[in-house]
């Protein structure tokens, strides 16, 4: 999901200074005396640009929206943790603790890093996904990283897409992530092409022929040897792009056939389930928000239980004794394909304490995403015994 983008917004929380600066190097816009103006003083700024011609404004338009991607708390987690990565050895900290806004910081790193921006754009990404598929493939696995392993990935990628009529060109980038360590590999395969509608310099309709791409992510987990991916469609057509994968990077011969779900939320029948969390991951309390019953022997009929009161952590439990257990349905004979669990983490800094809010489905679905707080919630999933293998 992108980030909210308003021209006048983003103006107005960047500073005059880089503004200039960017501008300059455009080669545009040096009529504006950015040194004279207000912080907020935007409207001979948005003027300007609607003068441009229409590609220029557009090209500055778009890279705009890249740095609003990353203008927020998490994009500047994401920026300083590849910067400080060793791949870069950037020691932000002093420097973007001088800073006064998440704009500066990001507009900053676009304009005198842009690689790492590049790459923490990739990244970011990442951290906002919410729909992964996952398989278990092995443990302690090493990842193929080269060119040539990228490319052989590229190729393959590209094939398996060809089937649906697009995919003929895909290019491929990988990156380490530490804190759980996690090989992160971005495929970009070339989609339907499109038609858009623009207005050049005289204000005519015309039609611009474009073939985007699209992105599909697959993450290695070596400790727990989990691969995941965002990618969509059938689960036998996801488990054939999976076995790609294992087989080009992870030196496979293909998927493995792993007996069972990745998933297991079983232990979710008991309402005298402990939800344990670590202290040092600052959670004060876990509230189960929904519950999925599949009935056996009943094709497709369900029954979805939710309780929406944080004061009383059993509630869902007794909604569920009135209406299941006084029916005659045995608690163990039913399926749980589906939780959705409540974090409330404790305050810092005098902050209120932030809340994190996930489902998890039987086999492979989690909406769980990969920033900090996401990463302590995978850690309680498996601690609380939903993580089969």
């Amino acid at each position: 999901m992108s980030r909210n983008y308003s021209p006048k917004t983003f103006l107005r929380k960047t500073p005059n200074a880089l503004l200039k600066e960017y501008f300059a190097a455009k080669g545009v816009l040096g009529e504006i005396a950015f040194e004279k103006l207000g912080e907020t003083q935007v409207d001979p700024v948005i003027a300007a640009m609607e003068a441009l011609a229409v590609r220029e404004r557009t090209e500055i338009e778009q890279e705009f929206r890249q740095v609003n991607e990353l203008a927020y708390e998490q994009g500047v987690r994401v920026l300083l943790e590849e910067g400080q990565s060793p791949f870069h050895e950037l020691d932000l900290a002093e420097t973007f603790g001088s800073m006064g806004s998440h704009y500066e910081r990001a507009f900053w790193m676009f304009l005198n890093h842009r690689k790492v921006f590049d790459i923490a754009a990739d990244l970011a990404y990442m951290d906002r996904v919410r729909s992964w598929r996952s398989r278990e493939v092995g443990v302690g696995l090493t990842p193929a990283v080269e060119k040539n392993d990228l490319l052989a990935l590229a190729h393959e990628v590209s094939a398996f897409y060809r089937q649906e009529g697009r995919g003929y060109h895909c290019v491929v980038d990988n990156y380490l992530r530490e804190d759980p360590e996690r090989h992160c590999y971005f495929a970009y395969p070339e989609d339907y092409g499109t038609v858009d509608m623009e207005l050049n310099e005289h204000e005519e309709f015309i039609k611009r022929a474009r073939k985007p791409a699209f992105e599909v992510v697959f993450v290695y987990r070596p400790q727990t040897g989990i691969l995941e991916t965002n990618a969509r469609g059938p689960k036998k057509r996801i488990e054939k792009l999976l076995g790609i994968f294992c087989r080009v990077i992870l030196g496979l011969d293909g998927l493995p056939d792993k007996p069972g779900a990745h998933y297991d939320l079983a232990p979710l029948r008991d309402r005298n389930i402990s939800l344990a969390t670590d202290p040092e991951d600052g959670i004060e309390r876990v509230f189960i928000r929904m519950l999925r019953f599949d009935l056996p022997d009943s094709g497709n009929r369900r029954i979805t239980f939710e309780a929406n009161s944080e004061s009383d952590g059993k509630a869902i439990y007794r909604l569920i004794e009135r209406v299941v257990e006084k029916k005659g349905l045995p608690m163990n004979i039913v399926t749980v394909a589906k939780a959705k669990l409540k974090l409330v983490f404790a305050p810092v800094d005098g902050k209120r304490g932030k809340t994190l809010t996930f489902e998890i489905s039987t086999p492979d679905r989690c909406t769980l995403m990969d920033d900090p707080h996401d990463q302590i919630a995978r850690k309680c999933v498996e601690r609380w015994g939903f993580v089969v293998g």
